[in-house]
Formats: C-alpha cells, structure tokens, sequence
C-alpha cells in the first residue's frame, strides 16, 4: 500500500488521480488551499490538508513534517496544481508573467524540495510533474504558460538524473486537452493579460475562440487519465514491468502533437547539420 501526497485536490486531474488512488488501495494525503473543497475525498477514506504551495521554504517543510507523520512516510508526490495565463507575450505585466511561473514552476520545485529528504532517507519514492503538451511547442496566446512547462521539464529530467541512484523515479506527467473545469472561465484557472494590444487581436481572437469552444468539449477523459497515472505511478496494471519514463503522455491529442514535433525538429536537424557542425575547432 502506497501514500500519495497530492497538490490541487478541488478538482480535475488532481481530483480523479485522488479517487483512483484510492480505488487502487492506496493512502491518498489530498491538498488544496481550500480544504472544504475536499469533502469528497474526505469521505471516501482521504487525509485532507490545507496547503498553499506558494508558501515559503520554511511553511513548506513544516508542512512536509507534519503530512509525513500521517502515515509515516510518502511514497508518491503529485505536483498537480496549476493555471494558464492568456495573453500574447507582450500583454501580460511581469508581475502576471512571474505569479504564472511562481505557482507552475518555483512552487513544484519548492514543495518537491521539501519532501525530498524523507524520500532520500527512505531510498524510494516516485516524484510526478503535472506538465502539458504546452511544454513541447510554443502556442500564440498561451506563452507564458509554454514557458512555465518548458521549464518544469527542464527541472523534471534534471531531477531525475540527480536521484535515479537513490532509488527515486521522477517523470513529467504532459495531458493533451482533457475534460475538466481548466478552460472554464471564472474557476481560477484562467488568467486575462492586463493589456489588450489591437496588433496582435488577429492572433489573439482565434486563441481565444478555440480556448472557449473546446472548453468541457476536449476529447481526454478525465478519469481514464487519471487511472493510467496510478497505474504508470505505482507500476501496476497495464504498466507493470515498464520503465516510468521521463515525459508520460496522455491523449491521442498530445501523442499525434509531441510525434509532429519531434518529426519536425529532426528534420531541422538534418537540414542544418553541415552548417551545424562547421563551427568546432578544426583539431577537434
């Protein structure tokens, strides 16, 4: 039986890996900064706890002492909260660019820290990034957000070359479109840049227009998302045997997407290569 700790419980993915988690057999440590909101989970046999994953070191590793007396030990941490920013580059202020990067990268980073420790003295553990296929292309409107994700994956596959040894797994968790409340305007999960620049409404208009007809019309289902993440997480199942990998895909979406990129960059590879590689030194 494993314990899970797991950020942005209200709702979403964070929700639904809770319940599968818990289906699973497992301990399910479920937060959110409104622990009422977590009612549900409560009742199917979940600890619940207040947490802003935004709080400083110090708030963030007290917190991490206390969730570990629970059950005496974490086995699973879910970095799952998040929000999109949407706005072209130059409409959100730096203040909206760097409170995107604080909740969607510094805060994964600062609440992964505070566990680590327990993970590193019990020489296991399994540390999942909640990232997007918004973290393998720029995206017109979204690239703040683009940005954020780029970086956590930067952070997730550093991390898990630093901890492999240690007998910890790390991955990055990269959801095509699914069926939650994440594109619903009003919830939290969207943020509007300050400016609204004319020069850029032709690209802007169609971001926004394709962001509000997708909205509860994403073709990802939620809970079979969230069953492949135990699954994937806990090694069981359809995943028993495979190797946890660096970047988990999730959705038909994001495989055709991530497949296009990595076709594309190849291929910009190959076109370049001679230029590329006319830059060493001649001894070399």
């Amino acid at each position: 039986m494993g314990v899970w700790l797991i950020t942005g419980c209200s709702s979403g993915f964070g929700l639904e890996v809770a319940k599968a988690a818990l289906a699973h057999g497992d301990q399910v440590i479920a937060t959110s900064r409104d622990v009422s909101k977590l009612s549900e989970l409560r009742d199917l046999g979940a600890a619940t706890l207040a947490l802003n994953i935004s709080a400083s070191s110090d708030v963030l590793n007290q917190f991490a002492a206390e969730a570990v007396k629970i059950y005496g030990k974490i086995d699973i941490l879910l970095n799952n909260a998040g929000y999109i920013l949407e706005a072209a580059v130059e409409e959100a202020t730096m203040d909206q660019v760097k409170a995107q990067f604080a909740t969607n990268l510094f805060a994964h980073i600062a609440v992964t820290q505070a566990f680590l420790p327990y993970m590193r003295a019990q020489r296991s553990g399994v540390i999942a990034n909640m990232g997007s296929i918004a973290g393998w292309t720029g995206i017109a409107g979204g690239g703040h957000y683009c940005a954020s994700k780029f970086a956590l994956v930067g952070i997730t596959e550093t991390l898990r070359k630093e901890v492999s040894h240690l007998n910890i797994k790390v991955t990055i968790i990269e959801p095509g479109y699914f069926r939650t409340n994440f594109l619903t305007p009003g919830l939290g999960n969207r943020t509007i840049g300050e400016r609204i620049i004319d020069d850029l409404k032709p690209v802007m208009d169609p971001f926004r227009a394709m962001l509000g007809a997708a909205d509860h019309k994403q073709p990802g289902d939620v809970k079979k998302g969230a069953q492949l993440i135990v699954e994937a997480l806990t090694g069981t199942g359809r995943c028993a045997g495979k190797e946890l990998p660096c970047r988990l895909l999730l959705g038909k979406d994001a495989v055709d997407l991530c497949s296009g990129v990595v076709e594309d960059l190849r291929k910009d590879i190959e076109e370049w290569r001679e230029l590329s590689t006319s830059t060493d030194h001649d001894d070399v």
